[in-house]
């Protein structure tokens, strides 16, 4: 028996952003910048997304050298309020996205009202409704129960494409990437580790950068198939049963700025190996980990928080200046690299981002490399295939945009463009997805500006 869903007509807007994190951001901040009355619905309860729920600092560098930033606009103008909010640095290689993810949430916050966005948190879409093959209004569910709200212009930044999934255009989720679940330590004496790194690495693979406020920021890191700098602590934790192999397979470390004892992990990282047990108790076909299902989801989240617990204990014993070191935080979101993909009017390919692809419509610069966190044990990544040193790729309008025949008022940004697996892997940055978030955001209101007859 079919139940109608009962539900009081919010209000209506020009451009309906669904999702709040950094494209989403970028989105509605463009659209109502260009007159367009916009409403932005997050799930959470902050803006950011995986940047700030997921604790995914760095942004990572978009950058041919350090005086020459790929992308600007927006990106540049976030990067620039952390700054100016004590939160925020540029590493010497010419990254300006190392951020503190609490002030991030607040830079967002206050962009966002700046622009006159109107912000809905802790509302989750549920169903949506159209007419033909135009997009009228959602339907979304919070405190107040069931509510509707209309638009002419629909932009989806969830990441995982659900307002596509819903609309019922093309999109593939057939291959997935590791997951992750990032977590903080405060208390790390961060001057004596950085002296530490800079005796003892001989590779660079752990570079220290002192900035002329103090502020030190570094990075270094540990996986099975390079020589790193922390190999021998591994090797004896792994030795001593303080780790096991899952929990020092990858090991990414960040200073945080403007945070003098804070240290943000890009780890763990959860693979199929470990999830094998977890899968064949439930469905004995699927041996691999799926984003898009809850109890996968639930499951990464238990792990992740045990593997957290060891390694935290592993940074304590073994490391330089991490002896009064304590867990401060691990992310509310699961770091997701990668779902639901539109099948858009243009899909970005590997070919594209090796060879330096240009477009007449590009919308974003970048020579980030393919960089796929595989599934499988003792290996890092697929490939790290980038343009050739100098140049860049451009991510095309008609990546954003659903098949001609399928919805004509829905733009996709962010991690779920319209690009094959492999190139996702490299678009899927912040910096991109800002710059997706910024042209879409223009497009919606340049279509509502100059009337385009969707109707048709």
């Amino acid at each position: 028996m079919k139940t109608e869903i009962n539900y009081k007509e919010l209000e209506s807007c020009n451009v309906l952003v669904v999702g709040g994190g950094v494209a989403g951001v970028a989105a509605a901040v463009s659209a109502s910048r260009a007159g367009a009355k916009t409403i932005l619905v997050e799930k959470n309860t902050f803006l950011g997304g995986m940047a700030t729920g997921g604790l995914v600092t760095p942004m990572m560098k978009n950058a041919l050298d350090a005086k020459n930033i790929l992308t600007k606009g927006i990106f540049i103008e976030i990067c620039d309020r952390i700054v100016k909010a004590d939160g925020g640095a540029t590493f010497e290689d010419g990254n300006p996205g190392w951020f503190n993810p609490e002030i991030y949430k607040i830079i967002l916050d206050e962009i966002c009202t700046e622009s006159g966005v109107k912000l809905l948190f802790d509302t989750q879409i549920t169903y949506v409704k159209k007419e033909n093959n135009i997009l009228n209004e959602i339907i979304i569910f919070n405190k107040e129960g069931f509510s509707s709200i209309k638009a002419k212009e629909f932009i989806d930044a969830t990441g995982d494409g659900d307002l596509m999934r819903l609309s019922g255009v093309s999109f593939e989720s057939n291959e997935h990437q590791a997951m992750s679940l990032r977590f903080m330590m405060s208390g790390v004496d961060i001057n004596d580790f950085a002296k530490w790194l800079e005796e003892n690495d001989h590779s660079d693979d752990s570079p220290v950068y002192r900035l002329n406020n103090g502020d030190i920021l570094l990075t270094s890191a540990f996986t099975y198939e390079k020589d790193w700098t922390l190999r021998p602590f591994f090797e004896d934790a792994i030795k001593n049963g303080d780790l096991t192999k899952e929990d020092a397979n990858y090991f990414q470390i960040f200073s945080v700025p403007g945070a003098y004892d804070l240290i943000a992990f890009n780890c763990p990282r959860i693979h199929s190996v470990i999830a094998s047990e977890h899968s064949e108790r439930s469905n004995p076909e699927r041996n691999t980990l799926d984003p898009l299902k809850a109890e996968d989801i639930s499951y990464v989240l238990i792990q992740g928080r045990q593997m957290i617990k060891r390694i935290s204990k592993f940074c304590k014993k073994y490391l330089p200046g991490f002896r009064k070191s304590y867990i401060c935080q691990i992310a509310p979101l699961v770091g997701i690299r990668e779902s639901r993909r539109l099948i858009g009017q243009y899909v970005l390919t590997k070919e594209d981002v090796v060879s330096g692809g240009k477009f007449e419509d590009a919308i974003a610069d970048s020579n980030w490399p393919i960089d796929i966190h595989s599934l499988k044990l003792k290996a890092q990544t697929s490939n790290l295939k980038a343009p050739k040193v100098g140049d860049y790729y451009q991510i095309p309008l008609r990546s954003l945009l659903p098949k001609e025949n399928e919805v004509k008022n829905l733009i996709v940004v962010g991690r779920c463009l319209s690009a094959t697996f492999e190139a996702q892997g490299s678009a899927r940055i912040q910096a991109n997805c800002i710059a997706m978030g910024e042209a879409a955001g223009n497009f919606a209101a340049k279509r509502i500006k100059q009337g385009i007859e969707l109707r048709t």
